[in-house]
């Protein structure tokens, strides 16, 4: 009952996830501090702040994005690697704009433009002009500035080395069709990109060693045992967080009390605890939701604690079949896990635990619970695909004319599972890289067979990419990190 209990308080909790922009420095709210370089843009950050819609939820969430992609480019822009331009959408108070054309509810209106420069001023300028908001304290900016820095306009982008392109669903198969057509080959692609790889690889360095201090600090002062972080994450972004967490810590020592032993890991999803326990922050949380999260883990770890007693439990109503989470999601959030746990528990309870009595022994199998919308299905892995929505006699019929199948996908997954970790580990050492990963959508047979062959160039390719971060993708890219991103089937 305390399990129970446990949850229904959790999900009984009003969202905790607040603005972006939004920082309590009291008992009233005020605005975010704004970087220096955002100084010109404050009067369009107090007209737009999600603050100012507390009534219009709509409004304020499409401020909020549009706040996220805005602040983004303008970072880029500073790093000197801008990102596809953006279109952005924001109501704003009336008091600050013309009456007509008014869109949006009573009070604000909407307005929607495409930033089409990758100057920063010029960029300020576009906003505010967009926004009617008055734009006279540019010029003594402007003549501050070097001469150099003059307005480029928008041009074709290179699709190969924005990598925010990349997360645009659809983007990969495209970009992998056009490739293709240009019959792109791996040495020659290295070779022309190199100057662009190292550049950014000489950037992101300095910030890396500056995040292993960091970590260091984080873990010696406060007791927590490893920092971790989504692979999306880059370096940039891992540090601000990293910075936000130990500003937290500092302000706040009565909450690193809960800290001691856990992981913490930044997030490109949603903040909460893991079911194996890690403290998950989504980097675009702001430092309270963080501060709620944690000073609430008491009552998330009653559900940590309570999840390895249910996977045995449901183990024992299925003949003994290894239980196993999600390995290709980065965390899988401990209350959800144990409701889906306690769902189909109670489901076999009901109607179902004889049946598996007449599979016989699965203790050789695993299943992989999934959410109600998923569909049963046996992985390339050989793991049985359990949705917890799923009747319990169609599971054992499922499970009982797939038990061949799964037995043989089992094995050559171990096989290839201990091949594929031998010969990136051998590929690291020949090409003296400095990191080697793969991404999900790419099988171990394909990463084996990418490895091999990576292995059998290494006269050619060694000075090429000695001390590179190889990624093995679908197709070719360089991140903002400095990442070198090749397809598996790469061509020489």
């Amino acid at each position: 009952m305390n399990i129970i209990r446990a949850i229904r308080l959790l999900r009984s909790q009003p969202p905790m996830r607040l603005s972006i922009n939004t920082v309590h420095s009291g008992p009233q709210s005020q605005p975010a501090e704004l970087p220096a370089a955002s100084n010109p843009l404050r009067p369009f950050y107090f007209a737009v702040h999600p603050d100012l819609f507390g009534q219009f939820p709509r409004e304020k969430k499409v401020n909020e994005s549009s706040l996220k992609q805005l602040n983004g480019y303008l970072e880029s822009i500073q790093a000197g690697c801008p990102h596809l331009p953006p279109s952005l959408k924001f109501y704003i108070r009336e008091n600050n704009v013309n009456q007509d054309n008014r869109t949006g509810p009573v009070g604000f209106k909407s307005v929607q433009f495409t930033i089409l420069s990758k100057d920063f001023l010029t960029v300020v300028e576009e906003i505010l002009s967009s926004c009617d908001l008055p734009t006279c304290h540019l010029e003594k900016l402007r003549s501050t500035q070097p001469t150099k820095s003059t307005a480029m306009p928008l041009r074709r982008w290179d699709e190969a080395v924005v990598h925010d392109f990349f997360t645009r669903p659809g983007s990969h198969r495209n970009l992998r069709r056009s490739q293709i057509k240009k019959d792109i080959r791996l040495r020659s692609w290295v070779s022309n990109n190199m100057p662009k790889i190292e550049k950014r690889r000489k950037q992101s360095q300095t910030v890396r060693d500056t995040n292993r201090t960091l970590e260091t600090k984080l873990c010696g002062d406060y007791g927590v045992l490893s920092v971790d972080c989504d692979c999306e994450l880059g370096c940039f972004i891992v540090k601000s967080c990293l910075q936000s967490f130990l500003r937290l810590c500092r302000q706040h020592p009565d909450m690193t009390y809960f800290l001691k032993g856990k992981t913490i890991m930044f997030s490109n999803n949603y903040s909460g605890v893991s079911a194996d326990g890690q403290i998950v922050l989504s980097h675009e949380d702001v430092w309270q939701h963080w501060f709620m999260l944690i000073s609430s883990l008491p009552r998330y770890e009653a559900v940590v604690e309570h999840i390895p007693v249910l996977e045995k439990q449901l183990s024992a109503l299925m003949s003994q079949v290894k239980v196993r989470r999600d390995c290709n999601v980065a965390t899988v959030m401990a209350v959800s896990y144990a409701k889906w746990l306690q769902r189909l528990i109670e489901s076999l309870q009901l109607d179902g635990t004889e049946h598996f009595f007449s599979v016989g022994n699965l203790s050789k199998y695993r299943i992989v619970l999934q959410g109600e919308n998923s569909t049963l299905r046996l992985s390339q892995t050989g793991q049985f695909l359990v949705p917890i929505s799923c009747p319990p006699s169609q599971l054992v019929h499922f499970i009982r004319r797939k038990l061949s199948d799964s037995q043989y996908l089992l094995q050559q997954y171990d096989r290839d599972y201990r091949v594929e970790g031998e010969e990136m580990q051998r590929c690291r050492e020949v090409l003296e890289l400095a990191a080697l990963r793969k991404d999900h959508n790419v099988s171990m047979p394909q990463m084996i067979s990418c490895c091999q062959r990576l292995r059998h160039q290494y006269l050619e390719l060694s000075p090429l990419l000695k001390g590179a971060r190889l990624r093995v993708t679908q197709f070719y890219s360089i991140t903002q990190d400095g990442d070198v991103c090749i397809p598996w089937n790469w061509r020489m």
